[in-house]
């Protein structure tokens, strides 16, 4: 299991960072690598308004190539906390949204855990150097776009 972790404080409320990162919609505004998200039980649907626990999307991202996931909300404390585990695909991530307050407003930290199997497992060193860099520019973007 390869684990990375970055964290960034935003100068927003938590309500207003929660806002943000709890909308589907919103995700591949800050998660770059995301190109599209849809209702698993509606795909002609784009996401609703909010993840909801237990729901399943249809993830497009641009990694290694173009590819379709399936993720599933499998953890969810409205303004503390967000756990989306990838269902499908070689590699699963487990992605973690934490949210606390913080003096300026919110700390926000995005945790992800990637098991790392087969063939995969030669190249941890650079799987997680990777991994580890492309979270904190995920969380900058983040910040940047609350920010602005």
């Amino acid at each position: 299991m390869i684990s990375v972790e970055s964290s960034e404080e935003i100068r927003r409320p938590v309500q207003e960072v929660w806002a943000f990162v709890s909308n589907p919609r919103n995700e591949p505004k800050w998660h770059t690598d995301i190109l599209e998200i849809k209702s698993e039980a509606d795909p002609s649907r784009g996401p609703g308004s909010s993840w909801v626990l237990g729901s399943t999307w249809l993830v497009t991202v641009q990694f290694m190539g173009r590819r379709q996931y399936v993720v599933q909300v499998t953890g969810l404390e409205p303004n503390r906390r967000l756990e989306i585990t990838t269902r499908t695909g070689p590699m699963r991530p487990i992605a973690t949204y934490l949210l606390e307050p913080s003096t300026d407003g919110t700390r926000f930290t995005r945790h992800v855990d990637l098991p790392v199997q087969g063939p995969f497992r030669i190249m941890r060193w650079l799987i997680r150097k990777n991994a580890q860099k492309r979270n904190a520019r995920f969380v900058q973007n983040l910040k940047d776009l609350l920010e602005q």
